[in-house]
């Protein structure tokens, strides 16, 4: 793994075991990398990178899952949906951690299952985006208010995509590349929504 340190990429220590169709999200100064699957599976621990040091720990996973959401915000961690298997095995499951506890905490589901979908926060905010089921991919977009504890839905993407970047400046979500179909398909769609 390596960060931009000024002009430079500088390579961190590297994870202490392989990691694929995970979730990333950053609190203070801790790297967390949830999800995914392991050299021997799905993985059940999740990991933390203490930045300022360097160093790996392992902490309490999720329900164990791939292809999902992970985000942070007001100081915790965030799991959304993902998937055990194939795009028929998508789950709604929605869980936070807090860094120092023992457990995730499961939320109100998100509305619809979704596997290979991406999530970003404005505020408190938490939007949900995009994903892939046997039917095809998903156009529905989902706002979650962390103080209210309720979703509501946002207007549909344009293009619906799963496995795209998911990223937010100011009060503007952006939904970046993806695949237009399941399975390996690519996109070059950018597109925006401000939310109010």
């Amino acid at each position: 793994m390596f960060i931009l340190d000024g002009r430079e990429w500088r390579e961190l220590h590297r994870l202490p075991e392989g990691r694929a169709a995970g979730g990333a999200a950053v609190v203070g100064d801790t790297l967390y990398v949830v999800g995914g699957i392991g050299p021997t599976g799905l993985a059940r621990a999740a990991l933390a990178l203490d930045l300022r040091r360097d160093a790996w720990r392992q902490i309490p996973g999720p329900t164990p899952r791939e292809h999902l959401a992970v985000t942070a915000a007001a100081g915790r961690v965030y799991a959304l949906a993902g998937r055990t298997a194939g795009l028929d095995t998508n789950l709604r499951t929605f869980e936070s951690w807090k860094p120092g506890t023992r457990r995730w905490i499961r939320l109100s589901p998100v509305p619809t299952s979704r596997g290979g979908t991406g999530a970003t926060v404005i505020g408190r905010t938490i939007v949900s985006i995009g994903g892939e089921q046997p039917g095809g991919t998903i156009k529905l977009v989902y706002a979650y208010d962390t103080r209210t504890r309720r979703w509501r839905r946002l207007p549909d993407l344009p293009t619906p995509r799963h496995g795209l970047g998911v990223v937010s400046l100011g009060r503007t979500v952006y939904a970046i590349a993806g695949g237009p179909q399941p399975g390996l398909t690519t996109s070059g769609a950018v597109e925006s929504l401000t939310l109010p």
